[in-house]
Parts: C-alpha cells; sequence; structure tokens
C-alpha cells in the first residue's frame, strides 16, 4: 500500500476508533460516579455511627480520632475523581487509604470498613477493565506526516548548513591567501631570513670574543685587583663587549704580569676587540631595524588574521550545528520507522515509501 492511501485508512480508522474510545469513557464515568456514590453513603453510614459504650475510654478516644482522619482522607481523594482518568492518577492514594485506617477502628468498624474496601478494590478493578477496553478499541497517536514534514525540513536545513560552511571555507581560503600575498609583497620570509642569518652571525661573534674574554677570568680573579672592570670580567664575560675601551685599557695595564697563553690571549683582544665590538654593534643595529620592520608588517597583518580567526569560529559554529542537525535527524528517522512499523501493524499490509 502506498504511504498517502495508508495515512487515509489510518486517518479514517482512528476517527472511528475515537468515537469507540469516547462510548467507553461515557460508560465508564456513568458507572464511576455512581460507585463513588455508593462509597460516599458508606463513609456518611461510618461517619454517624457511634463507638459502643463497652469500649475502654482511651480505646474509644483513638477510634474517634482514626475515624475522623479516615472519613477526610477518603472524602478528599474522591472529590478530586470525575473521569476515569482521574482515578488512575488517585489509585496510589486510594491505595494508601485501602490499608491506611488505625487497628482499632477496623477492630470496631470491622464491616464498614471491609465494605469501604471492598468498593475500593473494585474502582481498581474497574480501571483496570476500563485501561485495558480503551486499549482494545483505541488507536495509538502517530504523527507520521508531522515526522515526515520534520525530517524534510531537517535535511534541508543541513543542506543549508553545509553550503553556508563551504561558502565560509572558500572566503577562509581567498583571506588566507590575501595574507600570505601581504606578507610576499612586503618580503616578510626574506626579512625572516635575513633575522635569522643575523642573529646566528652575532652569537658566532659574540660567542667569539667571550670565549677569549672568558680565558682570562682565572688570572685576572688571581690578581685581586679591585677594579670595577676586573670584578665585572670574573663574573660575566660580556663586560668585555659593552665596555670594550675600558677592558682594553685593562688589559694593556695587566699585560706584563701575563704570561704564556693568557698574554697571547690578551694580545688578540687588544689587536682585534675594538673593531670587533663596533662590529658586533653595528650588526646589533642592523638586527634591530630588520625586527622593528618586521614587528610593523606582522601588525599590518593582525587585522587580515583577526578575519581569518573569525571565519574559523565561524565554521567552527556551522560544524557544531550540523552535527546537532544530523543527531536530530537520526532521532526522528527511527521515530518515523518505528511509526510506519506500527502503522503496518495497525493496516496489516506493507506500506511502500
Amino acid at each position: 500500500m502506498r504511504l498517502e492511501r495508508a495515512l487515509d485508512e489510518y486517518e479514517k480508522r482512528k476517527k472511528k476508533a475515537e468515537k469507540e474510545v469516547e462510548k467507553v469513557r461515557k460508560k465508564y464515568r456513568e458507572h464511576l460516579k455512581k460507585k463513588i456514590r455508593e462509597i460516599l453513603k458508606k463513609i456518611d453510614s461510618l461517619e454517624k455511627k457511634d463507638v459502643p459504650g463497652n469500649v475502654d475510654d482511651n480505646i474509644k478516644k483513638i477510634v474517634i480520632a482514626e475515624k475522623k482522619n479516615y472519613v477526610t482522607a477518603l472524602r478528599n481523594a474522591l472529590a478530586s475523581i470525575e473521569t476515569m482518568d482521574d482515578l488512575g492518577k488517585r489509585l496510589p492514594d486510594l491505595a494508601k487509604l485501602h490499608v491506611g485506617h488505625g487497628k482499632y477502628l477496623l477492630l470496631i468498624f470491622e464491616k464498614d470498613v471491609y465494605a469501604i474496601n471492598r468498593l475500593l478494590k473494585e474502582l481498581n478493578e474497574d480501571y483496570v477493565k476500563y485501561y485495558n477496553e480503551l486499549g482494545r478499541k483505541g488507536l495509538p497517536d502517530l504523527r507520521v506526516r508531522e515526522l515526515i514534514s520534520e525530517v524534510e525540513k531537517t535535511k534541508e536545513n543541513i543542506a543549508t548548513a553545509e553550503r553556508e560552511k563551504l561558502e565560509l571555507g572558500r572566503e577562509l581560503k581567498e583571506k588566507e591567501r590575501e595574507l600570505d600575498e601581504f606578507y610576499r609583497e612586503h618580503g616578510l620570509q626574506r626579512l625572516e631570513e635575513d633575522i635569522k642569518n643575523l642573529s646566528s652571525s652575532l652569537r658566532t661573534a659574540e660567542m667569539e670574543v667571550r670565549s677569549k674574554a672568558s680565558k682570562l677570568q682565572k688570572p685576572i680573579k688571581r690578581m685581586r685587583l679591585h677594579e670595577p672592570i676586573a670584578d665585572e670580567l670574573v663574573g660575566d664575560s660580556s663586560v668585555a663587549l659593552r665596555k670594550p675601551d675600558e677592558f682594553i685599557s685593562l688589559l694593556q695595564r695587566l699585560y706584563p704580569r701575563l704570561d704564556g697563553k693568557y698574554r697571547k690571549t690578551a694580545q688578540w683582544l687588544m689587536e682585534n676587540l675594538k673593531e670587533r665590538a663596533d662590529a658586533i654593534e653595528r650588526e646589533r643595529e642592523k638586527l634591530s631595524e630588520l625586527e622593528r620592520k618586521r614587528d610593523r608588517i606582522l601588525a599590518d597583518g593582525d587585522a587580515r588574521k583577526k578575519e581569518i580567526w573569525e571565519i574559523q569560529r565561524l565554521i567552527e559554529e556551522k560544524e557544531a550545528e550540523i552535527r546537532k542537525l544530523k543527531r536530530k535527524l537520526e532521532h526522528l528517522e527511527r521515530e518515523l520507522d518505528e511509526s510506519l512499523a506500527r502503522l503496518e501493524e495497525i493496516l496489516g499490509e506493507s506500506i511502500e515509501r
């Protein structure tokens, strides 16, 4: 059977079933009212009865209190019951009253309490019959058309979100290309390489001078000169580059007191330090200028980077939306499959989707 025809047949049967269900509701509603009136009469009768005179006064007080509580609780529970559905909601409360009366009340008014309990039990049995009859007469509320519409709408939303994600992806690539082009036009890569090479060259040149200067730390320390420049050298060999003139002056004074390899090292420094220090200083200034230029380029590129990060954030949000929609689609399709299987059971025919 084709789906549309199956749905029309289901709706026709459901309308018919709803009429049958309403007949069942009406039948049991009238029966319920009659049964509740009967119970209320029993309650009124119990309420009016006095405790026999031969009952102990203490027990008599307890029985009076139990009777009052029992009668009041029963009336309150029954007052809120107008339909069988109301009864179903209040059955747990009635079940408690069925066994919750006091032992002395049952002892004195056994016949009355048992009569009421029998009627309460019949109410429970009536509800079971009512529920079963509704199950036989009624049909489940299958929202197949609504589910089909929701499935199609969700598929459309997924397709839209995926198109939007694709467009964002294209926009991201374009922005990344523009950023790369901007860096290329301003020579960022070459600049980075120049900074790297110059930094390496500087480290090598500084290391050479500091290595030479560090060889003189021990002999100068042993001389105990107590001069600021000498004390600085003992703690840090870079002083030779920071204060080359003072350092050379120190070496010229100490040169006669040095011997062997120390004298040779001092001579190299006296001859080369000034030139090396000046060259290193020039290279440092050049490196600083290159780094400032690179930083300006990177700062100018930050605005473009922010655009890229914003697009990446939007893509992540779109991916999360797609995942959520796909989970919803799986749930809807599963519910639709279950509803169609139930519809096939009701109609007794397979359905072409």
